[in-house]
């Protein structure tokens, strides 16, 4: 059974994390739906899902439930004329370009191929309508590992086949799942073939600071590569590791830390039991992960270490640092805090400044809001008051933080109103 720590996050976060963990997560054989003359849809994008339509239709046109993702990729559409291929396939869903969704959504319905099935000619995944996409880096080997590159069909386009087979998800966020997920992460693993070049690391930090993606949503990394360097973790970039070599690494680690988000989801590879340290980019808790640590076993402390600002979506921005939280982590570990650098004014100004410009780029003037979010109020408040603490002189406006804020009328205005208060008291002792 896996083990929680809550004391470094803050007091109504970690409640909303107890409160997934208590929910019923059961165990549960998929089922796989089968007919013939069905037509595989690609992605069409729609608003009114996270991706868009797509999955499997019927030879009367009804769409299949199973083939869906709920909320995310979901309903058939009009179509013409679609290819005709005279084989029996089993249908994988959307291959999203997209590591943590590729994890714990795209590869879900793979748990098929492990069957052994000797009468399937193919496996398909489709894409977006039109796109001609190479699948490369950890994706391929993610697949070529399981043995499976071979019988795979990448479509983007209506396709009709002889039969088709549509396996359950295996895994269904906060719903349930089958070990029969589980199976093909440790098929991948048992396939990696250590190089003796590789060494095992007993503490590793899986960083975000050299992706080039995130460099202008999310600040304040390195305090979190200072921290965990100077108190032995080994830091690992992900994105410039062979997927095989980071299975070794994780396999063979005593303790795992990462950054929130689809970093931790890498754990799926993870021997059951074994140490997980999550430093808490977002507000809201990773739902997705609280399944990964349940079907996993794992030994997991949370650690926020986010100094919120507004609400933001799962993209940031993000102001990473050394809060109240990581020092008490830091202390109870008996390890040394960030640099002094990290921890001034000045650095934290600009910090500041950075995730303005970027909110302002994504948001302009607006609030973001989700409606689910309006059960994360009490975390959203609790989450904003951290980071008032630290930005409140800039947030109030009785601090500027840009050089152009002083030819504004309300520093102007301020300025004039302290002067009178210092007048006031020199002629009033």
């Amino acid at each position: 059974m896996c083990q929680i720590d809550y004391r470094y996050l803050r007091p109504k976060k970690a409640q909303a994390l107890r409160d997934w963990y208590a929910e019923d997560f059961p165990c549960q054989a998929p089922r796989v739906w089968q007919g013939g003359q069905a037509v595989i849809l690609p992605l069409r994008e729609d608003p009114q899902y996270q991706f868009g339509r797509g999955g499997v239709v019927d030879s009367q046109g009804n769409y299949v439930p199973l083939s869906a993702i709920p909320l995310r990729v979901e309903g058939g559409y009009p179509f013409e004329d679609p290819e005709y291929r005279d084989e029996k396939v089993v249908f994988c869903g959307y291959l999203i370009h997209h590591w943590g969704h590729f994890l714990v959504e795209a590869v879900a319905r793979l748990w098929y191929f492990l069957e052994h099935d000797v009468t399937v000619d193919k496996y398909v995944f489709f894409l977006k309508e039109g796109e001609e996409r190479q699948i490369r880096g950890n994706y391929r080997e993610f697949l070529t590992l399981l043995g499976i590159w071979d019988k795979l069909e990448f479509i983007s386009r209506p396709t009709r086949y002889r039969q088709v087979l549509v396996p359950e998800l295996a895994f269904r966020c906060r719903t349930g799942y089958s070990p029969k997920y589980l199976a093909v992460f440790d098929a991948i693993g048992d396939h990696v073939v250590p190089d003796p070049a590789w060494k095992p690391l007993d503490k590793l930090y899986f960083s975000r600071s050299q992706l080039q993606k995130g460099r202008g949503f999310e600040f304040g990394l390195e305090v979190l590569d200072d921290f965990f360097g100077r108190n032995g973790y080994t830091i690992l970039y992900p994105e410039k590791v062979p997927l095989g070599q980071m299975i070794y690494y994780i396999r063979n680690a005593q303790v795992v830390a990462t950054l929130s988000g689809s970093l931790p989801h890498n754990m799926l590879f993870a021997r059951p039991g074994q140490r997980l340290e999550i430093l808490e980019r977002c507000v809201p808790n990773n739902d997705f992960q609280v399944g990964i640590n349940r079907m996993k076993d794992l030994r997991v402390t949370y650690i926020d270490a986010n100094l919120p600002i507004y609400p933001v979506d799962m993209c940031g921005p993000f102001i990473m640092g050394c809060t109240d939280c990581l020092e008490r982590f830091a202390q109870d570990r008996g390890y040394a805090l960030p640099q002094e650098a990290y921890r001034t004014e000045g650095y934290l100004r600009r910090c500041f400044i950075r995730y303005m410009k970027s909110y302002q780029d994504l948001y302009r003037y607006q609030w973001y809001m989700q409606d689910w979010y309006q059960e994360l109020t009490p975390c959203l408040w609790e989450a904003y008051q951290a980071g008032h603490a630290v930005f409140g002189p800039y947030l109030d406006g009785s601090k500027p933080f840009l050089w152009h804020h002083y030819f504004t009328f309300h520093y102007w205005k301020q300025g004039l109103k302290a002067l009178l208060r210092k007048l006031g008291s020199y002629h009033n002792p």
